[in-house]
């Protein structure tokens, strides 16, 4: 008998359209199999604007979305929360609803949230995962992301009945109020997954970075705002090349030109690097996540800010279950992780260091720490089953 219906609500395009979507559908897996019936209630860009709320099915999940809002006025009738998702909500309550989860939800629309549940009896959660940064793009923009972060962070999502954190900095943050809390990576269904195949010994090392390094619109002057250190990784290669070593790296969500704007003192690298780096831009996740079980490690690199620390990576986790190892910076979010099989960590500095000890694992060795990384099944939904019934047996979902 199903203990009652939770909403999951955001920013999330399911299937697989963005990273949210893998995390929120995690989740819900969990919840399901606590007992739980979720309706996810997400977004798709590639509807028209203002379309009324349409329903479709995946994995047996109800799930409803709306256009992605486009354009000024779309986007402050979002923020202020969307009366049809509200009243969807509303229309809702007789299938027992007994929460509702709140996906990165912008202040005000969570805020109301809070009230229609406050009103029917049910508890509001916040999934909180990102700190949002505010120092680049127009001065409009600046000005309402810095408000709408500042009133999520500190105010609303403590007025939640209890928060879903992704990182021993939320979960500090908010623990340290009293907040009901329980901290969730990126989660996968390892089940989805298949095994790698043994690498073809003939090729160079291969490493892949998946991403957005950057929104090349919003970068402030000094370029403190860089989500991901891809710069950092371009000069490592530079420097193995020019030690005469052999590797090809791919870089998959950005494409060259987008990248040269923003680090046009790189364009004699990359024509150095020619025929070591590829830049792919933005493929399907069925396409990407095929070429990262093929790859031998995947790259990628943060500088510690407020925040990287608030996240975590969900392309670490994404690659550890398609059994690639991971080269990356020692962070705070990953300390719970830091002795998983498959993670390399340097500490900020030492990168080039870490890649060259990379560079020297054998072929042999490459193939049979493959194979240990995807049976560890470290970011399994199943593995926090447990944390999460706690978390809702306290907080009285």
């Amino acid at each position: 008998m199903s203990k009652g219906t939770i909403f999951y609500v955001g920013g999330f395009e399911l299937p697989d359209r963005n990273a949210a979507a893998h995390r929120v559908l995690a989740n819900g897996k969990i919840m399901r199999e606590l007992g739980y019936d979720v309706v996810f209630v997400g977004v798709d860009s590639a509807r028209a604007s203002g379309a009324d709320l349409l329903r479709h099915d995946f994995l047996g999940f109800e799930c409803w979305n709306v256009s992605y809002p486009v354009g000024g006025r779309a986007w402050l009738k979002y923020i202020l929360g969307l009366t049809k998702i509200l009243d969807f909500c509303q229309m809702k309550r007789p299938a027992k609803v007994v929460g509702v989860i709140c996906y990165n939800y912008p202040a005000v629309a969570q805020w109301r949230m809070k009230l229609l549940c406050r009103r029917f009896g049910i508890k509001m959660l916040s999934d909180a995962t990102e700190w949002y940064d505010a120092s680049g793009g127009s001065p409009v923009y600046r000005v309402v992301k810095s408000i709408d972060t500042a009133l999520r962070m500190h105010i609303v999502h403590r007025l939640a009945d209890g928060v879903i954190t992704t990182s021993k900095y939320l979960t500090d943050f908010y623990s340290r109020t009293g907040k009901v809390t329980v901290e969730l990576p990126t989660l996968f269904d390892a089940d989805r997954f298949q095994p790698p195949l043994p690498r073809d010994n003939a090729l160079p090392k291969r490493f892949i970075y998946v991403g957005s390094p950057f929104n090349a619109d919003r970068i402030n002057r000094t370029r403190s705002n860089l989500k991901e250190r891809l710069d950092v990784c371009i000069e490592v290669f530079h420097h193995l090349y020019m030690a005469g070593q052999n590797f090809s790296f791919e870089i998959y969500g950005i494409e060259a030109a987008d990248y040269l704007n923003v680090f046009p003192e790189h364009a004699g690298m990359l024509q150095e690097l020619a025929q070591h780096l590829v830049f792919r831009g933005k493929q399907s996740n069925e396409v990407v996540l095929k070429r990262i079980s093929e790859c031998d490690f995947s790259i990628f690199f943060r500088d510690e800010t407020r925040v990287t620390l608030a996240g975590f990576p969900s392309k670490l986790a994404e690659s550890i279950s398609c059994g690639t190892p991971v080269v990356s910076n020692k962070m705070p979010s990953l300390e719970n992780h830091a002795r998983s099989e498959g993670l390399f960590l340097a500490a900020r500095g030492d990168e080039l260091d870490l890649v060259r000890k990379v560079m020297e694992i054998s072929h042999t060795e490459i193939d049979a720490l493959k194979q240990r990384t995807y049976c560890s099944r470290t970011f399994d939904y199943r593995n926090y089953t447990a944390k999460v019934s706690a978390f809702l047996t306290e907080v009285g979902v």
